[in-house]
C-alpha cells in the first residue's frame, strides 16, 4: 500500500484537503478532485488575490509537504509537515498536516514516531471519520516493530490491542476487516513464542516448566497451532512433559550422592 492509494482511501474533510494538495490547478479542475470551487476555496490566496501572509505560507507548506509524500522523500515531507503544525495550528491544513505527520513517519519506517502521532490525532480528535483507519495505522506501527520471537513480545501485544480497539469501535469498517486478518498473524507471533519457550524449558529437563507453556500454547492458540504446523511436535512434547512432571525431581545417582 502507498501513500497515493492511502490517499484515496481516506474519506470526508481530510481526504478534500488531500486531494486539493496536487500541485497543478488544472489536474484538479480536469480529473474531478474538487473542481475550480474547491481549488479556489483551498488555494484562492495564491492564485487570486488578498489572503494573509500567515494563510500563503501555510497553503505552502502544505502542499510541499504532499508533494514530498508523492516523491516518497518522507524525510522532508516529516519536516514540512511538522513545521505546519507547529506555525499553523489554526490553518484549515492543520489536521491534515497532524494525520500527514503519522504517515510520513510510516513510510519512513520510523514506526515508533510514527505511532506517536496517530496517538495524538486520536487523542485530539476521536471522533474524526478517519480514526478507523489512524487506529489501524497504530496496529501497524506495533506489528511492524516486532524483532524475532526470542525478544520480549511487548510490541506484539500492543499491536493485539491496537487491532482490537478497531474491531470493537468500528466493527463494520474497512479497518476492522484488516485488523482481523493482522489479529491473526499477531496469534501466530505470540504462539511461536510459546513454542519457542516451551521447547527450550522441554530440552533443558525442566519438565513442569514446559508442561505449563505448552498447555498455555494449546489452549489459547489452537488455530494458529495448526496454521503454523506445530500440532505433532506440541501432542510429543505434551504428553512427556506431563508423564515426567508428575514423576516428580529426578532422584541423584548413587555415585553423585558421594561426591563423584
Amino acid at each position: 500500500m502507498n501513500p497515493t492509494s492511502i490517499d484515496r482511501m481516506i474519506p470526508g474533510r481530510v481526504r478534500k484537503l488531500s486531494c486539493a494538495l496536487v500541485l497543478s490547478a488544472v489536474i484538479l479542475v480536469s480529473y474531478g478532485c474538487g473542481g475550480t470551487n474547491l481549488v479556489q476555496f483551498y488555494f484562492g490566496d495564491l492564485f487570486g488575490k488578498g489572503g494573509s501572509t500567515t494563510e500563503k505560507n501555510a497553503d505552502l507548506l502544505a502542499m510541499e509537504g504532499m508533494q514530498k509524500m508523492r516523491e516518497k522523500k518522507y524525510g522532508d515531507a516529516v519536516k514540512a509537515f511538522q513545521k505546519l503544525k507547529e506555525q499553523y495550528p489554526y490553518s484549515k491544513y492543520a489536521i491534515l498536516a497532524e494525520l500527514k505527520l503519522g504517515d510520513a513517519h510510516f513510510y519512513k519506517k520510523n514506526y515508533a514516531e510514527a505511532a506517536v502521532a496517530y496517538e495524538e490525532f486520536a487523542r485530539l480528535h476521536p471522533r474524526n471519520e478517519v480514526i478507523p483507519y489512524v487506529l489501524y495505522q497504530i496496529g501497524m506501527c506495533h506489528f511492524l516493530s516486532f524483532s524475532t520471537i526470542d525478544r520480549d513480545q511487548e510490541e506484539t501485544r500492543q499491536a493485539i490491542e491496537a487491532f482490537q480497539r478497531v474491531i470493537a469501535s468500528h466493527p463494520d469498517s474497512e479497518y476492522a476487516r484488516k485488523a482481523r486478518k493482522q489479529l491473526v498473524e499477531c496469534q501466530k507471533r505470540a504462539a511461536a513464542r510459546e513454542f519457542y519457550v516451551g521447547q527450550f524449558y522441554y530440552r533443558s529437563g525442566e519438565y513442569a516448566a514446559a508442561k505449563g507453556r505448552l498447555e498455555k500454547l494449546n489452549d489459547a492458540y489452537p488455530d494458529a497451532v495448526k496454521a503454523l504446523g506445530y500440532e505433532k511436535r506440541l501432542d510429543g512434547m505434551l504428553t512427556k512433559s506431563q508423564k515426567k512432571a508428575t514423576e516428580g525431581p529426578k532422584k541423584p545417582s548413587i555415585w553423585a550422592r558421594m561426591g563423584f
